[in-house]
């Protein structure tokens, strides 16, 4: 086939013509060619799409005798106690957070933010956080909503990579190639409609998470555009920097 131009057949991560700009990055985990790729402000690494933020807000105020069980990624920690005020609580049980080794190993922590009954736990990955509210006159409800809290920095460049574990992808903690400005070929969702200059967003959740389509609602706006149709599962799209 033609590497460059209009090939026969292309694959993820492959460059689309000769031009774009490509920086170097740090994998912050196993990055799979040609996926959508995220960072944090002031953070060389680079990951996957993920909703790594999760804020859970209470339903009304905290009161005397309240304790607050909390749940995060799987890890169940001590019960805390009502302390003071609804701020007070959820600071302490923030702290809480911070201090478990699991989640800090994890990179996870949380934090809040006074006045808003509040607490937003984030991480480098997925995070998932749940708290019940138990004793008390009354017991507030927390409602918890995912977000992806990093910024869409490019997208991984195909390279012939080998590990004693795998190929195919960049390992942990190596450099990454990333289109951060240029055409290449990207996955699309099995539903999306692709045509030419339409916009591309990355699919936030489910079994198309990670690849692109042309559907805004609940995706991410990355800022880049689709120059071609789909075939074969994969488009081509214009990259247009950080967004």
């Amino acid at each position: 086939m033609n590497l460059y131009g209009n090939p026969v057949c292309a694959i993820a991560g492959q460059k689309g013509g000769l031009q774009g700009v490509t920086e170097s990055h740090i994998a912050g985990e196993n990055i799979e060619m040609g996926a959508a790729l995220f960072g944090k402000v002031g953070d060389e690494r680079v990951f996957s799409v993920h909703q790594n933020v999760v804020a859970l807000l209470a339903s009304a105020d905290l009161v005397a005798s309240n304790k607050l069980s909390a749940t995060v990624n799987g890890v169940e920690l001590d019960a805390v106690d009502f302390v003071t005020d609804t701020d007070t609580t959820l600071s302490t049980l923030a702290e809480a957070i911070n201090a478990n080794d699991e989640l800090s190993e994890a990179g996870i922590g949380a934090s809040v933010v006074a006045g808003t009954k509040m607490i937003t736990i984030a991480g480098d990955s997925d995070v998932s956080a749940e708290i019940a509210v138990t004793g008390g006159a009354s017991q507030a409800t927390f409602v918890a909503t995912a977000t992806n809290g990093m910024k869409f920095v490019g997208v991984a460049v195909h390279e012939e990579r080998a590990y004693r574990e795998g190929t195919g992808y960049y390992a942990k903690n190596t450099a990454v190639n990333v289109m951060t400005h240029g055409k290449i070929y990207v996955e699309v969702a099995d539903s999306a409609d692709v045509a030419d200059k339409k916009a591309a967003y990355v699919v936030l959740s489910g079994e198309d998470k990670g690849k692109f389509t042309d559907e805004a609602s609940g995706n991410y706006d990355t800022g880049c555009v689709f120059r071609s149709d789909e075939q074969n599962g994969l488009a081509l799209i214009e990259v247009n920097g950080l967004k």
